[in-house]
């Protein structure tokens, strides 16, 4: 299998290939896309292949900018102006409630929505001079490109949720992707949130899906910004204490709705933890542990770009691998966080651990001075934005 990461700032971007299946997971932002993703998925299509999954992890700026850029110029499922795609994972309102042809708003309700629709996306992180993102138009958003695009959406037409409850496996010629994250629950919470941000901004009636909602649903939690993202920030300040000291579970709503996913493709098995929670994916693994299978995986994608608050001592102790990919420029919540790093590398361990950056940071270079406790070894590899080959150890 290749993976490769890509340099999307303070974002996740992946693309997972062997020579029966791709997968690209989030898009970072619109500039990811055009500078980086296009070319390759260019490349994938001139050898005659498609996508067989792409996967938006959660709605947030940094994951799903390129993802919309992608919809707009690979028009729908019949033009595929870029690249046919057999199925796209994607959790939005029309997967989380129900669908409604005709939505019964009262005037004061359709100025709430059409007040956030007009916001439109999020202003992005240093915004290259005169280059215009992603339009702000209604109907910009995945749902909406999705939908009008005709795109098999979760297997079906969008109404089915990608969760541990309900769609949680999907397989290729050569393996397959097994859902470890959201649960049913997660995804409840983000509907109940989003309800309550409504009513605080006066929308009174009751909330069902139609495109303006839908649009306005995404929108709202791409201006989102994670509640704890300060806290880090003093927490590694002072670089004394260890993960067990400074670790408590991330309460981000958005980040509690992320896919998290096994993927095994001719063999490899990767784990790919986007922005999950550290306890939900711990009770999967559980799970699958007491039935035998083993909690060592070829690679591991660690969550939330590297932060204290998504990887917990506990997960480390149950999981380990040769290889760690870690998304961020560390232009955004001071990610990734060197509590974190270290405490991936000092374990022991009989093999050397690889840690992949996608850019040189402040952390990523103050780990590579670090001497473990145990004896482990490992590699620091940054800027590692090209093809990485992984093979069975």
């Amino acid at each position: 299998m290749r993976i490769k990461m890509y340099p999307a700032q303070n974002g996740d971007a992946f693309l997972l290939s062997t020579d029966k299946t791709n997968i690209l997971i989030d898009g970072g932002y619109a500039r990811t896309f055009d500078t980086y993703i296009k070319k390759d998925l260019e490349d994938l299509a001139t050898r005659e292949e498609c996508l067989d999954l792409a996967i938006v992890t959660h709605i947030d700026a940094d994951h799903i900018g390129g993802v919309i850029r992608f919809l707009v110029l690979n028009g729908d499922s019949r033009t595929k102006n870029i690249i046919s795609i057999k199925d796209f994972w994607h959790n939005s309102l029309r997967s989380l409630t129900s669908v409604k042809k005709e939505v019964g708003l009262s005037h004061q309700d359709l100025e709430v929505i059409d007040a956030i629709n007009k916001r439109g996306h999020p202003k992005e992180l240093n915004p290259t001079s005169g280059y215009n993102e992603i339009s702000a138009r209604q109907g910009s958003t995945v749902a909406a490109l999705l939908n009008d695009g005709e795109y098999v959406w979760n297997e079906s037409d969008g109404t089915q949720s990608i969760c541990t409850d309900s769609v949680r496996e999907k397989r290729f010629r050569d393996g397959f992707v097994k859902v470890l994250a959201p649960s049913r629950e997660r995804l409840e919470n983000l509907v109940t949130l989003w309800k309550r941000d409504l009513r605080r901004l006066g929308l009174i009636g009751s909330i069902g899906s139609s495109q303006a909602i839908d649009d306005a649903f995404e929108l709202s939690f791409e201006h989102k910004t994670d509640s704890q993202t300060t806290k880090n920030q003093l927490i590694s300040a002072g670089r004394t204490k260890s993960l067990a000291d400074v670790y408590k579970p991330d309460n981000s709503t958005a980040n509690g709705s992320s896919i998290a996913t096994i993927i095994e493709l001719k063999g490899i098995r990767l784990l790919m933890l986007a922005d999950a929670f550290a306890e939900d994916i711990l009770r999967e693994l559980r799970k699958m542990e007491s039935l035998g299978e083993s909690m060592m995986f070829d690679a591991i994608k660690i969550s939330h770009h590297g932060s204290n608050y998504n990887t917990s001592p506990e997960l480390l102790s149950v999981v380990d691998a040769p290889k760690y990919f870690i998304s961020s420029d560390g232009s955004k919540h001071n990610h990734p966080d060197i509590e974190l790093l270290r405490a991936i590398v000092d374990r022991q361990a009989s093999f050397t651990r690889t840690l992949y950056f996608n850019y040189s940071t402040k952390e990523s270079r103050e780990i590579k001075e670090f001497q473990t406790a145990t004896g482990a070894n490992f590699v620091v590899e940054e800027n590692a934005t090209d093809w990485i080959t992984i093979a069975k150890e």
